[in-house]
This record gives C-alpha cells, structure tokens and sequence, in this order.
C-alpha cells in the first residue's frame, strides 16, 4: 500500500466534505500515485491554525480522482474519510516512529512505499482507525462541472467562489 503522508500548515483544504484540493494545496502531487492519505499538522502553522501541530488532521483511503483543469492538480475523494483538524491525535505522543521519521528531517511528504518496519506499524494502525468511516460526501461526483455546482450549492458561502476558493489565513 502506497500512502502519501504530508505536514499541513493550514486547515480547509481537504474540508468536511472529503474534497482533497478544494483550495488547490499540495497542486501536483495530489495526482501521485496512492492508496491513502494523511495529512499531519507541521511545525509551522499558520498562525489561525496553530491547533494542529503534530495531530493527525485527516485520513483518506481508497482514493478517486476528479479532472480539475484550471487547478494544479485533480480533486480528490475518498471511498473513506475522517476529518480530525485540531481534535485529532498528537502524533509525537501516540506514533513517536512515525514522528520522529517526519520530523527528524525537513521533508514536508512522503510516499511510504519504502518505511521502516516500525513507522508502517503505525501507519497502518492509523489507517485502520478509518476503515469504517464513510465516504467523502462528494464521492459519488465524476466530472469538474457537477463538483463545481456541489462546491457552489453546498459549500461556498458567497455563491461564486467555487473555482478559486483560497484560504484567508497568514502565516505565523
């Protein structure tokens, strides 16, 4: 199993529908080649949301890939997904592996194709806290124009930012 691991610096992208690239983060690598996902909050938040260092911030399994052209990459939905932000699990307390392989080095991602015995231990222990979840809300889309009217109708609160939502927040 192929998962992509990744230290976020910011909420909202994915948000509480399961949509990976809603605010275009992580632009190409979105469309590497994975089995699951989970993003860790970083060292360096921003400074809105500094609640999500270290914690396990989402899990996405069973990727599905939606062509998004006028963004970096495609959207991505998960068959599984669980959103955690800054309720989710410190990772240095409960994965110290899986931490110190993160973080004793500046990498900012990873593709565990290749981890140490001990740190897929814990990721798959991870994994399997979520196998039971549901969907990503807009799982059952299949192409960019009916996740824009999603977007438009379900998410955004203005009514027309559904193809360059960006975040508002600042870097600390």
């Amino acid at each position: 199993m192929r998962v992509l691991i990744y230290k976020r610096t910011h909420k909202g992208d994915p948000n509480e529908t399961g949509i990976f690239g809603i605010q275009d983060c992580m632009g190409r690598i979105r469309n590497w080649n994975y089995d699951a996902v989970i993003g860790i909050g970083g060292e360096s938040a921003w400074r809105d949301d500094i609640g999500i260092k270290y914690k396990i911030n989402w899990i996405g399994l069973q990727p599905k890939r939606i062509s998004a052209p006028k963004k970096r990459g495609d959207l991505i939905v998960f068959a599984h997904f669980k959103l955690y932000e800054e309720t989710g699990i410190n990772i240095e307390d409960h994965y110290p592996h899986l931490f110190e392989y993160l973080y004793s080095t500046k990498k900012r991602f990873n593709i565990s194709s290749n981890l140490p015995e001990d740190v897929l231990k814990e990721v798959i222990e991870i994994l399997d806290t979520i196998k039971d979840s549901p969907a990503s809300q807009a799982y059952d889309i299949e192409i960019q124009n009916d996740l824009d009217s999603y977007i438009k109708t379900n998410i955004c609160k203005c009514g027309g930012c559904s193809n360059s939502e960006k975040t508002k927040h600042q870097r600390n």
